[in-house]
């Protein structure tokens, strides 16, 4: 009877030890489980922003440039002349063919862009100045074209650039321009031009561009424009 209940004691001393083992090691493990970082919290908002797309599509621009440009010029018979009248030259031999440096102006255009890569516009260019060589009032431009864009959705962004604009600004009327009887025609000007724009952001941009203005009907003259400006956009 002593032997049995010896032999129960040690049963109950051995389960016991077994529990208390276990329940160490399952302590033990869940100390040694990875905890999650009290200090980490979600990206912050100069995250995203930085992420953020600088494509035009379905946003109205505004943009201003200033335009500076190098003019070559091939006179008609009836173009106004383009340069001082020559007294020892008749009216029909005067010089055909002239280059002179074009009167700085400004360039303003509006814009939809029906996606990133595609931004119809309409545009006026207007003179600070007339331009003497001509004998022209300073310069009156209006037109329409299309800005294509490539790496739209990035901010430096590379963009090409046709147009097809009128010329409607008017003779000045100097004495010594009036030999030939000039016809200062509203004249047909095709532009073409590429460059670089850079966007700070969603809404504001700078631009960079070089091309060149072909007129044809009041003289055959070729332009060679540079034009730097800012585009603000909403929404």
């Amino acid at each position: 009877m002593c032997r049995r209940t010896h032999f129960a004691v040690l049963a109950a001393v051995l389960a016991c030890s077994r529990a208390a083992h276990a329940a160490g090691e399952d302590e033990k493990s869940s100390d040694n489980a990875p905890k999650k970082k009290a200090d980490e919290s979600p990206p912050d908002d100069d995250a995203k922003k930085s992420d953020e797309s600088t494509g035009h599509g379905f946003q109205f621009g505004l943009r201003a440039g200033i335009a500076l440009g190098y003019k070559m010029d091939f006179r008609y018979d009836r173009s106004p002349f383009c340069r001082s009248f020559d007294p020892s030259k008749s009216a029909e031999n005067q010089q055909k063919v002239c280059g002179f440096g074009a009167p700085p102006g400004i360039e303003l255009g509006l814009s939809f862009a029906v996606m990133d890569g595609l931004e119809p516009y309409v545009f006026g260019r207007f003179g600070f100045s007339g331009e003497g060589e001509t004998d022209t009032k300073a310069v009156q431009l209006y037109g329409v074209g299309v800005r294509l864009y490539t790496m739209s959705d990035s901010r430096l962004k590379i963009y090409i650039e046709p147009a097809l604009a009128l010329e409607v600004e008017g003779g000045a009327g100097h004495p010594g321009y009036a030999f030939n009887n000039p016809e200062y025609k509203t004249d047909v000007v095709f532009h073409a031009a590429a460059g670089p724009q850079y966007d700070f952001n969603r809404y504001v941009g700078a631009f960079l561009n070089a091309g060149l203005d072909v007129g044809v009907l009041r003289s055959i003259s070729a332009t060679v424009l540079a034009i730097i400006g800012v585009q603000a956009r909403v929404p």
